[in-house]
């Protein structure tokens, strides 16, 4: 009851001046008068003036209102209630609010801002991601590209085309001639043209047959002529950045099916100087190397090289080099040379040599022939005081004439470290003699027949795991000397021509040249020998203990490097002088060696650090016990 008179005394509507002065009068029962429904509903329904927090709106060009500033609201809702009570049926829209007044922001509310800080390698990534990003959709767009290029090439490669010419673009520097003889198979004889060839073929039909037609030429055999000439321009190396595109023939007979090779070159560097210091064979040695390239337009090279070394004294040599009719795969070359070695390190002495080499190199699918002749003065002097009696016997001049052929064959994957394939070299050479110096034109001192094979096979074990076997051979036989009476009479050889066995790169765990005949301290050489190897390459690796252990953890606890590999092998070799019989190869055990180490493969060169010993070993060889360590090319 008390809520319920709370409720109707809050509703109830003001009182008035007039009301006022009515209440003061007693109230009877005719001053009882019943609400009608619309005062009724207009006392329910008056706005409540009940008092509410200001509301703020930011901006500079809305008021701020206060606590003291009247509500708009407030002063709009009271006049409304008044107006309805007086006339309920009439009903009225509040007043407008009052414009904004234009206030400094001061009154605004301090924003919060949120800073997002990345360390540098935070913002590496994120560049890198974005970069990455960049280059795939690049690939993309360039792979949808080729593959749409590819798509229309495919469906056109029996298009039927004729080439009617092959342009070059850039060639300055090269002979017309040159070129003519590369581009002329590509080049068939051209047809006459559509209105002749009805009259042509009657008229040549009888001498004319079906192998003497023009090939069909077609967009896929032209692409195919187009990447084989790149690649032979490439093999001449006069060219950088060849590119090669087919072009609609700007000729002004040309046919609508005819189109043009057009090859655009950039001639390489005509002239090249190198100098470098090389270690090899136990010797050291510091070289220039001056190369003019395409020297007359023809791929020419004319190359120099003069060296300086601890052994070879002083070295020169000038080369011409080039191709025969414009091919590739036959080569002519002209040489002369000149060398000062000192051969004090096995032999008491020096040698000097003079002279000039001409060969001839040809490719064929069963490997590379090799003919040369050459002519040199060599002379043996420098004798030590110590010298033996052979050395002092062998010094003085002699002319070596000799006509030589080399054959080699490699199959191997890789020449200083090969786990599949096969290498086999042969190599003859005869000394012309007196009796032939009309015949040769030359003469010589050096009179013998020479042969010398070299072999080896490689093959994987898996695992990283390879065994290779290796065999060299050569025989020297000295021809008899024309003045004697007897035919059986044998001369000896010369020491410049015997040959020498020992060293890292042959027989290993011996000093270089050291095996065979000896006399006093100087190793003279021989005229047969053998040399038999067997080695087996395994991986290395060593414990990776300066890594951190997140790095063990990610990139493993050990260290590897696939040039970097474990030898273990076994040699052996013999070397029989001059005048023993060839049997004596055989009659007693060769020199063997056997041992272990480290071999890393160089892109250049072979390099070995080996622990070994001498199994066994002839008296007055030079055996090496502990480390040795080799450089070269060729390893036993």
């Amino acid at each position: 009851m008390a809520n319920q008179a709370s409720e109707r005394a809050r509703y109830q509507p003001a009182p008035t001046a007039d009301s006022s002065s009515r209440s003061a009068q007693p109230e009877t029962s005719s001053n009882k008068q019943r609400q009608s429904p619309a005062e009724q509903a207009a006392r329910l329904f008056a706005p409540e003036d009940i008092p509410t927090p200001p509301v703020v709106v930011r901006g500079p060009l809305i008021s701020t209102p206060t606590a003291d500033s009247p509500s708009p609201r407030r002063s709009a809702a009271r006049p409304a209630v008044e107006d309805e009570a007086q006339t309920p049926k009439q009903s009225t829209l509040p007043p407008a609010s009052p414009p904004p007044e234009v206030v400094p922001p001061g009154g605004e509310f301090q924003t919060a801002a949120v800073e997002i800080v990345l360390d540098q390698s935070e913002r590496d990534a994120a560049e890198r991601w974005n970069q990455e990003r960049i280059e795939r959709k690049l690939r993309g767009e360039y792979e949808r590209a080729g593959k749409h290029l590819a798509e229309i090439v495919n469906d056109n490669l029996d298009a039927p085309l004729r080439l009617n010419a092959i342009r070059i673009l850039g060639a300055h520097s090269t002979r017309p001639a040159f070129l003519s003889r590369i581009f002329a198979p590509y080049l068939s004889p051209l047809p006459p043209p559509s209105f002749l060839s009805a009259t042509f073929d009657a008229g040549n039909s009888a001498s004319s047959g079906p192998s003497q037609q023009p090939q069909q030429q077609t967009l896929r055999s032209l692409l195919k002529a187009t990447r084989t000439l790149s690649d032979t321009l490439g093999q001449f190396d006069i060219y950088r950045g060849i590119e090669a595109t087919l072009e609609r023939s700007d000729s002004a007979f040309a046919e609508r099916e005819d189109v043009d090779i057009v090859l655009r070159v950039k001639e390489a560097p005509k002239y090249f100087l190198r100098t470098a210091t090389d270690v090899g064979d136990g010797e050291g040695s510091a070289t220039g190397t001056a190369k003019i390239r395409n020297a007359f337009g023809g791929a020419e090279t004319i190359e120099g090289n003069v060296s300086f070394g601890t052994r070879t004294k002083s070295a020169f040599q000038l080369k011409l080099d080039t191709p025969i009719n414009s091919s590739t795969t036959t080569h002519a070359d002209f040489s002369i040379f000149s060398a000062q070695r000192d051969l004090n390190f096995y032999a008491s002495c020096n040698e000097a040599s003079k002279g000039a080499m001409a060969r001839l190199r040809t490719l064929t699918p069963f490997g590379v022939h090799e003919v040369a002749y050459e002519a040199v003065l060599r002379e043996i002097g420098g004798i030590a005081p110590m010298a033996s009696m052979s050395i002092r016997e062998a010094a003085g001049p002699s002319v070596k004439s000799a006509l030589s052929h080399t054959f080699t064959r490699d199959t191997r994957d890789d020449p200083f470290a090969s786990t599949t394939g096969s290498f086999l070299k042969l190599k003859q050479a005869n000394g012309l003699s007196r009796s032939e110096q009309e015949y040769a034109g030359l003469g010589g001192d050096a009179q013998f027949v020479k042969a010398e094979q070299e072999g080896s096979i490689s093959r994987s074990l898996g695992g990283g795991y390879s065994a290779s076997l290796s065999a060299r051979s050569g025989f020297l036989v000295p021809l008899p000397a024309q003045t004697s009476s007897s035919s059986s009479d044998r001369r000896t050889s010369l020491f410049p021509d015997r040959y020498h066995l020992g060293g890292p790169t042959s027989v290993r765990q011996f000093r270089l040249n050291s095996l065979g005949p000896k006399d006093v301290g100087d190793y003279l050489g021989g005229d047969a020998y053998y040399a038999l190897g067997a080695s087996l390459l395994t991986p290395f690796a060593v414990p990776a203990v300066w890594r951190s252990p997140v790095a063990r953890a990610t990139e493993g606890g050990w260290w590897r490097n696939e040039n970097l590999k474990g030898h273990w092998w076994v040699n052996a070799g013999k070397l029989i002088g001059s005048g023993q019989p060839y049997s004596s190869l055989v009659a007693t055990l060769p020199s063997t060696t056997a041992g272990f180490g480290l071999v890393y493969r160089h892109s250049l060169v072979r390099v070995e650090a080996n622990l070994g010993v001498p199994l066994v070993q002839t008296r007055g060889e030079g055996g090496v016990k502990g480390f040795q360590f080799g450089l070269g090319l060729s390893f036993l």
